[in-house]
């Protein structure tokens, strides 16, 4: 079964952004360097670390997200659900009456992403975790 184990928030100003979560949720935001990835990434902690174990990894995942500039018009608030082969899932995916969108992604230290079309057209991001 695929959690739901990571969520973006795109923001047109980073630092009033940051501002609102912190001030209406209390949550931590700090930059976060991508390796040249994302500039100016934010990471967003929503409370105490939770330990997610799987095979090969141990990582604290399921209160955390991220925020970074808004990359298009209207862009939502992405929620990644993680599993365990992105390629299968994206079998999955088109098999089911939704599509791929764009191309994955390869982020050193951090796994494979891909974002896909629900059969309602919604967007969702699928996150297969580097294995440790």
């Amino acid at each position: 079964m695929g959690n739901i184990a990571y969520f973006e928030i795109p923001a047109d100003d980073i630092e009033r952004a940051k501002k609102f979560y912190m001030a209406v949720f209390g949550w931590d935001i700090r930059k976060f360097e991508m390796a040249g990835v994302a500039p100016n990434y934010q990471s967003v902690m929503t409370g105490e670390p939770v330990t997610v174990k799987g095979p090969g990894y141990e990582m604290s995942q399921l209160n955390s997200g991220g925020m970074s500039q808004r990359m298009f018009p209207n862009q939502p608030i992405t929620s990644y659900v993680q599993v365990d082969n992105v390629d299968e899932m994206l079998e999955k995916v088109k098999t089911s009456g939704g599509k791929q969108h764009g191309e994955k992604i390869n982020i050193p230290n951090v796994g494979t992403i891909a974002f896909i079309n629900d059969s309602e057209g919604n967007v969702l991001g699928l996150w297969q975790p580097m294995r440790m």
